[in-house]
């Protein structure tokens, strides 16, 4: 039990000095007060702000690989077992995704609302635009949690491949399913099901669910894959 709960207190701290700390208070808080003193000052002709952008195109990703890379070998060196360093690291990282996310959106939807007030010349930019061109708090936050959950559990899947196949067997991996995928693409075969996908009519909205779902399929099918490695990569071992 002890060692469950520092497993867990060390991947905890681990998220909140990384997503807690280093983003929300050191760059997205900052971020959203320039936007607005900037917003303030100036005609901006209505400049499109991006407060989200470290989030999606690096730090949720990093973490996503960093978070359990760097922790496996301390917390097992602990005394720790490879189920509970998983089992905290998913419920850790979902969680820390989804409070990030929810600052995130507290901080969009006050320049959205001083924008649309007139106070200020700045909008800003979101995914979730694709479902509404005005801001809508709930179904903007929910798009951002399922954009997180993709990344994060995206991330965390292809660097277990890395970590199980090394290098040199995943690229060959990857280079056999392209070349696989191209011959059927040409040959026609896969005309039948991307006419079937693009007649389906999904919504903005249940295709980001849908992406959020396969970022978590993603990030549980690591379980099997993880729960018995070796502490050192596979190319490392040699």
């Amino acid at each position: 039990m002890r060692t469950a709960y520092g497993t867990f207190r060390l991947i905890y701290e681990d998220a909140y000095w990384f997503l807690g700390k280093l983003l929300l208070l050191y760059i997205t808080l900052p971020l959203t007060a320039v936007w607005i003193i900037l917003g303030l000052s100036f005609d901006m002709e209505d400049a499109i702000s991006v407060i989200g952008g470290p989030a999606y195109f690096f730090f949720i990703p990093f973490y996503g690989i960093m978070g359990f890379k760097s922790l496996l070998p301390i917390a097992v060196g602990l005394g720790s077992t490879r189920t509970q360093v998983l089992k905290s690291f998913y419920g850790v990282g979902i969680a820390g995704v989804a409070v990030y996310m929810l600052f995130l959106n507290l901080c969009q939807w006050l320049v959205s609302a001083l924008y649309e007030r007139g106070v200020i010349t700045v909008s800003v930019s979101h995914p979730g635009t694709l479902y509404s061109a005005e801001y809508q708090f709930l179904p903007y936050l929910w798009i951002d949690i399922m954009v997180g959950l993709l990344l994060f559990g995206g991330a965390f899947f292809i660097y277990c491949i890395f970590y199980r196949a090394g290098m040199t067997r995943t690229l060959a991996g990857i280079m056999l399913t392209v070349i696989a995928v191209m011959f059927l693409y040409y040959s026609g075969l896969l005309a039948g099901p991307i006419d079937a996908l693009s007649e389906l009519k999904i919504s903005a909205l249940a295709a980001f669910t849908l992406g959020g779902a396969a970022g978590l399929a993603a990030l549980f099918l690591t379980y099997p894959m993880m729960r018995n490695a070796s502490l050192q990569q596979a190319e490392k071992r040699g």
